[in-house]
């Protein structure tokens, strides 16, 4: 639940990793090609300013389809939908060199 992911696209631009929420970006009602024109605002975060984008926060989230659809996770598939996925905070300790 990084606001930055993969090359510094910001998907997310407020999200937090200490607030224990998640940061749902949801596209509505979009063609291919207008799609692709918002891509590029992606970088600096502008494509939630769009009419189209929606950022909803949740601590837990449930994601279904009408049909088979795969879920897939930072590039990885994780399982089919139905889905919920649910923010633990404070689920991991990282230990860095001072």
């Amino acid at each position: 639940n990084s606001r930055a992911y993969g090359g510094g696209m910001f998907l997310a631009p407020q999200a937090s990793l200490e607030d224990g929420l998640l940061d749902v970006v949801i596209i509505r009602d979009v063609t291919k090609l207008r799609f692709l024109r918002l891509l590029p605002t992606v970088f600096n975060g502008r494509h939630v300013r769009q009419r189209n984008v929606t950022v909803i926060r949740a601590r837990e989230v449930s994601v279904s389809a009408e049909r088979r659809f795969v879920m897939y996770a930072d590039g990885d598939p994780v399982g089919e939908l139905p889905i919920t996925v649910r923010a633990l905070p404070a689920a991991i300790n990282v230990v860095m060199p001072r």
